[in-house]
């Protein structure tokens, strides 16, 4: 039986939310740009590679408002069609919305709610959008992997299927570990535990490949990041259009270009390889893996996002150094009706309010939060 105290499940839940916003600052301005360009224009990121506007929205975050509105409103026991309904209701701005979202609002419009909003119709059904909405999920279950499990599995099936919703499943099991589990490398192999054995998946297999790579270059993240893309992930995406008809079909084409970039498996790859690399620094874990993530192109926000969030939680606010918090001043913005501005920290408030009634419903077996 774990034990965890008021304070310091408050001060790791604003931490990761902390986190997840700090690393969305530093991806965003790289998002999607080629790993040259990011080198050639920033050269070693150490910081945020441009100054912080606090009216700036990332999209990344709105659905896990949602959700969390949606906790509130519908219950501990609330069903992904909840979920859904609420996308409707409060999503803003529908341009905001992209690949397997894009598809599973258009669904929902047309009254195809989950697990068939995900899938029909959907050819990014295992791209990133699940795994970059996991935080809440392990947030609301300290210490409690498989409750974790069950939550991003539900909010998964809005949009995703597959290695898809494993991405949520394993983010949100590496935030849940991270209140109670201090080494990053002992977190990703007990967060495996929930997840399919790496010769019926995809992305278990794509998590260990990455452990390997870094093991085998130790000093070296880029060298290992162009492994990991140049070799494991080209032999993969090969796999995956092959699997497609023999006429060239959308998912094939979208494999075979840019938005390829986007896809689950690189990315969870290169949050690995960013966790592994960051935690060589004692002082900064948080920002070096953040940092790192940046460096390494493709969907930076949505993995510096998930980076921060996990060793927020890990860390708590306190442990964060200031020249991540300070510059963000306590606010974050949204594209939620009715929700578009919001101190981080009532925002942690109201996660924690949450994560006290599951644990106490859903988690008594094993942790108990000391009041």
């Amino acid at each position: 039986m774990k034990e965890i105290l008021m304070d310091e499940y408050y001060n790791k839940v604003f931490g990761s939310w902390i986190g997840r916003v700090a690393g969305d600052f530093v991806g965003a301005p790289v998002e999607l740009r080629d790993v040259n360009y990011i080198k050639r224009r920033y050269g070693e990121i150490t910081y945020y590679p441009k100054k912080i506007n606090l009216n700036y929205v990332n999209d990344d975050e709105m659905y896990e408002i949602i959700a969390l509105i949606a906790l509130e409103k519908y219950g501990l026991d609330l069903t992904a069609k909840d979920i859904a309904l609420e996308w409707l209701n409060l999503l803003k701005f529908e341009r905001a919305v992209f690949t397997a979202e894009k598809v599973a609002l258009n669904n929902l419009k047309a009254k195809i709610f989950p697990p068939q909003s995900g899938i029909y119709n959907n050819p990014y059904y295992d791209f990133i959008g699940a795994q970059m909405r996991a935080d809440l999920w392990g947030q609301i279950t300290p210490g409690c992997p498989e409750i974790a499990k069950y939550y991003a599995e539900l909010d998964g099936t809005i949009s995703h299927s597959g290695i898809g919703i494993e991405g949520e499943v394993y983010v949100a099991e590496l935030i849940s570990n991270a209140f109670f589990e201090k080494d990053i490398r002992k977190n990703i192999d007990k967060s495996l535990s929930f997840l399919p054995n790496e010769t019926e998946s995809h992305y278990t297999h794509t998590i260990k490949e990455a452990i390997t790579i870094y093991e085998q270059n130790p000093k070296d993240f880029r060298k290992a990041r162009d492994v990991l893309i140049n070799e494991h992930w080209a032999k993969i995406k090969k796999e995956l259009v092959d699997k497609e008809p023999p006429s060239e079909t959308e998912r094939s084409s979208i494999l075979k270009g840019k938005e390829s970039e986007v896809h689950v498996l690189p990315n969870i790859g290169i949050i690995i390889l960013s966790l592994l690399y960051g935690a060589e620094d004692g002082k900064d874990p948080l920002g070096k893996s953040i940092c790192i993530s940046a460096m390494m192109g493709y969907d930076t926000d949505c993995n510096c996002g998930n980076i921060g969030a996990i060793l927020g939680a890990q860390l708590g606010v306190d442990k964060i150094p200031s020249k991540w918090k300070d510059p963000l001043q306590d606010t974050f913005s949204t594209y939620v009706k009715g929700y578009e501005k919001w101190k981080i920290s009532d925002l942690a408030l109201r996660v924690v309010n949450i994560g006290k009634l599951v644990i106490k419903e859903k988690c008594q077996k094993n942790v108990i939060l000391i009041e």
